[in-house]
């Protein structure tokens, strides 16, 4: 029995399928916040102003204005959420879960899963969601849907003005990306609990965790993982990006690691 045949098998005897998806999904969807290839292109005024040429870098970046910030913000969230078509990878995934119970647990934050038409109650979106927005003066006020305050910007392009900026409704201080962008960033609590929900009530069935993309910059969609599998005899794990020597050794015979990527496996796994 080949590796794809046994993990194939896995999938489909499993009642319930766990996958935690990283930057290489994100990268599968085509946003690589470490990538410098077109930054400066796509955000030249950006670029040259703040001297940041990726993503990441830029979203670490303060503004000086909320007005520039929010501008910057919209053209993101245009690019990548508002304008998104699902990858190869992407629908092959839909294939291998339609029929399954499944929960995402995910660090990408570009609303990729959700507009791929995934089960929002079953998506725990571990670093936030660019397209939700929460209040930036470091209380819980709760989070707002952002892409109407998006489409403004863009319709007004280089003159979008300072009475765009969103404020929170409780004590009209300017509201910010829901993002781990600073202090202020607090968990989507109602996902994660339904996502422990989720792990509670599959304890004791056949789970299959699926690992697409994740590395060292997301360690609790790995670690916390891995030890579920330890725990729970009838679960088992399929990585797509690990090497099998980096599981446990107590794990060697319920885990296949493919030290390949997420598209690779996906389309293999879904042939």
């Amino acid at each position: 029995m080949t590796d794809f045949t046994k993990a194939k098998k896995w999938l489909n005897d499993a009642d319930a399928v766990i996958v935690t998806a990283g930057n290489g999904m994100a990268r599968e969807e085509g946003l690589d916040i470490l990538s410098e290839e077109n930054f400066d292109d796509l955000y030249g005024d950006v670029a040259e102003k703040y001297d940041v040429h990726t993503i990441g870098d830029a979203l670490d970046k303060k503004f000086a204005s909320w007005t520039e910030q929010w501008t910057f913000w919209s053209q993101l969230i245009n690019n990548y959420s508002l304008n998104y078509e699902p990858s190869e990878s992407m629908l092959a995934l839909k294939k291998l879960l339609k029929g399954k119970e499944y929960f995402i647990a995910t660090s990408t934050f570009a609303h990729f899963f959700e507009n791929a038409g995934f089960n929002e109650n079953r998506i725990f979106n571990a670093f936030g969601d660019w397209t939700k927005m929460q209040c930036s003066s470091g209380i819980n006020h709760g989070l707002k849907d952002d892409r109407e305050v998006v489409r403004q910007f863009i319709a007004a392009g280089k003159n979008a003005t300072e009475d765009l900026v969103p404020k929170c409704e409780v004590c009209n201080s300017e509201m910010e990306l829901h993002m781990p962008l600073n202090a202020h960033f607090y968990p989507d609590t109602d996902a994660n609990a339904r996502m422990r929900w989720f792990l509670t009530g599959n304890e004791d069935k056949k789970v299959a965790i699926l690992e697409l993309g994740v590395d060292e910059t997301s360690p609790q969609l790995l670690d916390p993982m891995v030890k579920l599998v330890e725990q729970f005899g009838d679960w088992h794990y399929l990585a797509a990006d690990l090497r099998q020597d980096d599981l446990p050794d107590d794990l060697q015979k319920r885990s296949l690691a493919f030290d390949s990527n997420s598209y690779d496996l996906l389309m293999n796994l879904a042939k």
